[in-house]
């Protein structure tokens, strides 16, 4: 990201919508280290760049049927 260039970042509520999984579960993966997040005084806020990151990495792409 270059000079000038902002990211808009997300809460944990809105993170886990785009994840489909609720904010309780996301909450767990936070303190597990799971994925990475910004502290602004006390809230959490994600990155939703880093967020399609962490899905892309948990992709498993489907097989092809053998001939």
């Amino acid at each position: 990201m270059g000079p000038g260039r902002t990211t808009t970042l997300v809460s944990v509520r809105a993170g886990a919508g785009m994840m489909g999984i609720s904010r309780f579960t996301l909450r767990s993966w936070l303190r597990q280290g799971r994925l990475s997040y910004i502290r602004l005084g006390r809230r959490v806020m994600l990155d939703p760049r880093e967020i399609e990151a962490f899905i892309q990495a948990g992709r498993v792409e489907a097989r092809r049927p053998s001939r």
